[in-house]
């Protein structure tokens, strides 16, 4: 029962990140960019890596749950040259807006992130899969 509970909330995040994804591509248009993300595991991590270039690590605004990431980061440049009978001022803004949802529980609170050339990088521990169960008396 919990089984199909859980397959049905994991259906409705893949629906939620395709929404997501429609709308980022949508977002492009106004600074926001979808950033190249790959997701892999071993027996006992989940390990995040996005591309987000040029923006500074202190500008990164990371959350992860038992079972997500959420990465937003932005970059703000403004850039201005002046010659004789000619000025140019000009602001660029842009964005990254992620959420993605991990292949599997992780805790949270062991979650390492660097950010090194670019590349953001997360490791976190993968969370014990407990199978609870309980007798049952039969009345």
């Amino acid at each position: 029962m919990f089984e199909d509970l859980f397959e049905d909330i994991r259906r409705m995040q893949k629906d939620m990140e395709k929404l997501f994804s429609q709308v980022s591509k949508q977002a492009e248009f106004s600074g926001f960019k979808e950033a190249a993300t790959d997701i892999s595991e071993t027996d006992d991590k989940v390990i995040v890596r996005i591309d987000m270039p040029g923006v500074k690590k202190e500008d990164i605004d990371l959350v992860i749950t038992e079972d997500s990431i959420s990465v937003k980061a932005e970059r703000k440049e403004a850039v201005e040259e002046s010659e004789e009978g000619f000025y140019r001022k000009e602001r660029i803004y842009k964005g990254y807006n992620i959420y993605r949802s991990l292949p599997a529980r992780v805790k949270p609170e062991t979650a390492e992130a660097k950010y090194e050339n670019g590349v953001l990088k997360v490791e976190i521990e993968k969370a014990e899969k407990e199978k609870k169960s309980k007798k049952v008396e039969v009345k």
